[in-house]
């Protein structure tokens, strides 16, 4: 089973959360969808500790959010806010925790873009992971400009991109910018 947690909650009232875990023959995975994300390289993460990794970042969970992590993938574990009464109805279960930052991908030089609702998620290789960051984007001018301060630093619009998510707004607002675009 795959749940969706939205940034600032959950698209599903907690009553259809609770029933849909009691229903689960094995394991959930959910993917959690909110600004407040970071990577810490595996080899230095101390479960102990995640909150402080994101209070060093700026990203601090609310009163009524909790902290929750990955496993490690590609050599990096995602740190992650999400809704305590969301991570209460979970306890018990046998739950991974992901985020699109952690998505497989076959980029070995380009970006890798995923625009889920308000949130812009972008990767950047070039022989391995240089960059990863998620964003909150209220409309297309904040994708564009924030797309423009990264290529600034990494030359990414005469790159390959990979696009996920809202890939037809990622198609119409980027297709002019990178060399090429594979939605995929």
């Amino acid at each position: 089973m795959s749940i969706r947690l939205l940034s600032g909650g959950h698209s599903f009232s907690l009553a259809e959360l609770k029933a849909a875990v009691d229903t689960s023959k094995g394991g959930v995975e959910v993917v959690v969808l909110t600004s407040k994300t970071t990577l810490v390289p595996a080899e230095f993460f101390d479960s102990s500790y995640a909150a402080v990794y994101l209070n060093e970042v700026g990203l601090a969970p609310a009163v009524d959010e909790c902290v929750v992590w990955s496993k490690p993938v590609g050599g990096v574990v995602a740190v992650m806010a999400i809704s305590t009464p969301c991570h209460e109805v979970l306890q018990g279960v046998n739950v991974e925790y992901t985020t699109p930052l952690l998505a497989e991908c076959s980029v070995e030089k380009g970006s890798v873009l995923h625009l889920e609702g308000g949130l812009l998620y972008v990767r950047i290789y070039d022989g391995g992971m240089r960059f990863a960051e998620v964003v909150e984007c209220t409309n297309d001018a904040d994708v564009l400009y924030y797309l423009s301060k990264i290529d600034e630093v990494y030359n990414i619009y005469n790159t390959l991109a990979r696009a996920y998510g809202d890939t037809a707004r990622l198609q119409r607002l980027c297709k002019r910018l990178f060399k090429e675009l594979i939605c995929e």
